[in-house]
């Protein structure tokens, strides 16, 4: 009897425990549902999660995986707003027709500049960041207008081109700050919504297009020596949506084949790429990822990534 009021007393106390955290959790994240069956089942989900995390840390030896604002979500839910599946046969094919071949005399060696993390909130747009991230970078390079550490609007790609909060292709994003010049962000606010196009109101001076390069024999390397690219992954699966720190290893969590995120690599160093996320700086390594470099991790290869010129 005695043992069986003490495994009680244990079960309670981890309960109440459990409790705090999911409402700790919701504070930090601004968390509020309208309903207590609402509250009950995020609660639930929100177990659920945080075991996965548990058992999945006792596994992995090259990262960790930990809460974040996804933690009330099921895998479906997170998937149907963030993740959103690309025709990898139509990109393909237009890469091949508009794109410039890399040439590595035309990569320029220079310092870093990027802007601090972003969140895209619940709208699939994370292709119109990963745009305008290698465009900021391409002025601030450049030194062109009063660009140096501005962000470029990614608002205007929502709202004017692909299929705004439902997905699209950072390359058409390049393609459309070619053609119609770029806006920056204080001219043309991101809402988190796709909103009526004023295309072209600012007019500053864009791009001149995009170069195409690969992961394989070392392209996108050569390319960060110099520049922030747009690459499309495969982000499904909990170790990505629950990332916080280390690396994705081959053989482990490298291998997936669709397409359905879009972000930006800033840095090669060693064998690893360092990717900036659109989800927040309180996602993964202050909004940031580790991949290794020239394996195909992540699904990187499935087509060419893009910069521009």
């Amino acid at each position: 009897m005695r043992f069986f009021f003490l495994a009680l007393i244990a079960c309670v106390s981890a309960s109440v425990h459990l409790e705090n955290l999911f409402s700790d959790w919701a504070k930090e994240h601004n968390k509020k549902y309208s309903t207590n069956a609402e509250a009950i089942k995020r609660y639930g989900i929100f177990k659920t999660n945080l075991e996965w995390i548990n058992k999945r840390n006792t596994e992995l030896e090259h990262m960790q995986v930990g809460l974040n604002e996804f933690a009330d979500m099921t895998q479906e839910e997170f998937a149907a707003i963030y993740l959103h599946p690309l025709n990898v046969t139509e990109y393909a094919k237009e890469i091949a027709e508009m794109a410039t071949p890399q040439d590595d005399d035309n990569i320029k060696i220079t310092g870093k500049c990027t802007t601090p993390v972003r969140n895209q909130g619940q709208c699939g747009s994370c292709w119109a960041f990963s745009a305008a991230g290698a465009a900021e970078g391409f002025l601030c390079v450049s030194g062109k207008e009063e660009a140096n550490y501005q962000y470029v609007s990614p608002q205007e790609l929502v709202d004017c081109t692909c299929s705004g909060c439902n997905g699209g292709w950072p390359y058409k994003g390049l393609s459309y700050y070619k053609s119609k010049g770029i806006c920056y962000d204080g001219e043309y606010r991101y809402t988190a919504r796709t909103g009526q196009c004023a295309s072209s109101k600012c007019k500053h001076g864009g791009i001149n297009g995009y170069t195409s390069t690969q992961d394989s024999g070392g392209g996108i390397t050569k390319a960060l020596s110099g520049n922030f690219v747009s690459i499309c992954i495969d982000a499904g699966g909990l170790d990505f949506r629950f990332y916080k720190s280390g690396t994705f290893m081959p053989g482990v969590n490298c291998n997936h084949h669709s397409v359905n995120h879009a972000v930006l690599a800033v840095e090669a160093s060693g064998n690893n790429y360092r990717v900036k996320n659109s989800w927040g700086a309180s996602w993964g390594s202050s909004g940031y990822f580790t991949m290794p470099a020239g394996v195909n991790c992540l699904g990187v290869n499935a087509q060419a990534s893009v910069y521009p010129h």
